[in-house]
């Protein structure tokens, strides 16, 4: 009895032993079907995520290439494949205009136009945006950098740009109680508030201030082989460097020399394009009619006319006729008191300053020391206005013109031969003399600024200094209001992005 006993004790021992290991081999098959399990799910988490950032980037890629392309001196520059793609500086870009990018793989077809089709990625958000299908007859078409280049390029399948509007942004921009369809937006950097406070904003305008810009969308399509989508959006609008001027030749000083040419042909005039200058494509010429000559004092509207003594003896008795505009009509000759109309970053000597760095950092060019006409580059138009900084003195001679944006930090001459069309500001040191020589035929077009800011030292002033204007013989014909010259030459360094948002699509 005791044998069997101990034998069926063993038997039992055996068969929990089996119990147990049947139990921990359940438990480790559980844990490694899990193990599995969520190695999967990480690995699929981490396949979406990869492809999400991926088709977020391809997307990215399409907004960058279209902001650079919209500038006229990126070498990719959209109208230098197809004129006329995107408007001229100071033109817009008319509501029902559209421009797309189109980047295809090699066998594919883009056709965000072909809403009929929805394998060539049909542009089903303008619809919504718009309320209306693409306008197929006012779409230009041009492809992305990396198709022309024969190489691949980010995923994104279309780029489009057009006009924004209220409707488009669903914005209420001016708090009517309706989205507008019909006016495009503008930016205004110089905007103010009905408190009377500076406050850039966006504006709906059928005829905006000249300190506003068009506001633009870029809409990009990226679609990853996988099938992985993302419509991501630009408001964007140029940066310019908001340089308005009250008057046709601005000098604002404590004080102020002038002696005005003795030549015939030389005029000063204040009427919007009143000059000879080439037209600026896109840009009619309709600004309201500025003084000839604007100073900061009436003591220097009376030494202008009249002479400040010594070797400055004012305008001319028998060229004062010479010397029109301003709005109301100024009797000739037209010098004014414009001190109330300098924008606040013309006012002082800190603002220049803070101005001509701005400039500076956004230059075609940047000369330090003395500079002549010889020293400008070659790649400078009609067509190609540029931005140039001479960090000194800077004389022009011979038969040259000028075309853009030019700061000049030291004293500025030429002769009747040469001219500008554009802005010049010189913004010297000790005391800024802007001086003419000899005679010649040819003219300033847009507007001139004189001030000074810094003592001989190179030290910022506390208030604007002594400025001389000398045309010492017949200094060419004379200074011309241009607003579209004055625009053309503010070439924007960048378009600034206002907001962005990812759209379902």
């Amino acid at each position: 009895m005791k044998a069997h006993s101990t034998g069926t004790r063993k038997r039992q021992e055996a068969g929990v032993a089996l119990l147990i290991a049947i139990l921990i081999l359940l438990l480790i098959s559980v844990v490694a079907i899990s193990l599995v399990v969520a190695s999967r799910t990480e690995s699929a988490l981490t396949g979406n995520y990869r492809s999400s950032t991926t088709v977020y980037y391809a997307g990215m890629a399409g907004l960058e290439e279209a902001r650079g392309r919209m500038l006229a001196k990126n070498p990719n520059y959209f109208d230098i494949t197809v004129p006329a793609f995107m408007p001229a500086v100071g033109a817009q870009l008319a509501l029902g205009q559209v421009r797309y990018i189109v980047n295809p793989v090699p066998g594919e077809v883009v056709a965000p136009t072909n809403l009929a089709s929805a394998t060539t990625y049909p542009d089903t958000e303008y619809l919504a945006e718009f309320a209306v299908n693409v306008p197929v007859a006012t779409t230009l078409t041009i492809p992305s950098v990396s198709t022309v280049a024969g190489i691949q390029g980010p995923l994104y399948k279309w780029v489009r740009i057009t006009p924004a509007t209220e409707r488009s942004l669903n914005v209420d921009v001016n708090n009517d109680g309706a989205l507008d369809a019909a006016i495009p937006l503008y930016y205004d950097s110089a905007h103010v508030n009905g408190a009377g406070t500076l406050q850039p904003s966006l504006i709906v305008n059928l005829v905006p201030p000249s300190t506003a810009m068009q506001v633009l969308e870029i809409t990009s399509l990226a679609v990853l082989p996988n099938g992985s989508k993302k419509l991501l959006q630009y408001v964007v609008t140029p940066v310019t460097f908001g340089l308005n001027f009250p008057s046709a030749l601005t000098l604002a000083g404590s004080s102020t020399n002038f002696n005005g040419a003795s030549s015939n042909q030389y005029f000063m005039n204040g009427t919007d394009g009143s000059g000879n200058p080439p037209a600026v494509p896109g840009c009619v010429p309709n600004a309201p009619s500025v003084p000839s000559v604007g100073v900061t004092s009436a003591a220097d509207v009376n030494s202008i006319i009249n002479g400040s003594g010594g070797v400055y003896t004012g305008i001319p008795a028998n060229r004062t006729s010479h010397y029109t505009g301003g709005t109301p009509l100024i009797p000739s000759p037209s010098v004014s008191n414009v001190s109330g109309s300098i924008t606040p970053a013309l006012q002082t000597p800190s603002s220049l300053n803070t101005m001509v760095q701005t400039i500076t950092a956004n230059a075609d060019l940047v000369i330090s020391g003395n500079a002549t006409q010889a020293n400008m580059p070659a790649g400078m138009s009609q067509a190609n206005p540029m931005t140039i900084v001479v960090d000194g003195d800077f004389s022009m001679t011979g038969n040259f013109t000028g075309y853009g944006l030019l700061i000049v930090t030291g004293n500025f001459a030429y002769s009747g031969t040469t001219g500008w069309k554009g802005i010049v500001m010189v913004v010297g040191d000790g005391t800024t003399t802007f001086l003419g020589n000899g005679g010649g035929n040819n003219e300033f077009d847009g507007a001139i600024y004189a001030a000074t800011i810094k003592d001989a030292a190179g030290n910022l002033l506390p208030s604007l200094g002594v400025v001389n204007f000398d045309i010492n013989g017949g200094g060419g014909n004379g200074v011309y209001y241009n607003s579209c010259w004055i625009r053309n030459a503010q070439q924007p360094p960048t378009y600034k992005v206002l907001s962005f948002r990812e759209i379902a699509y």
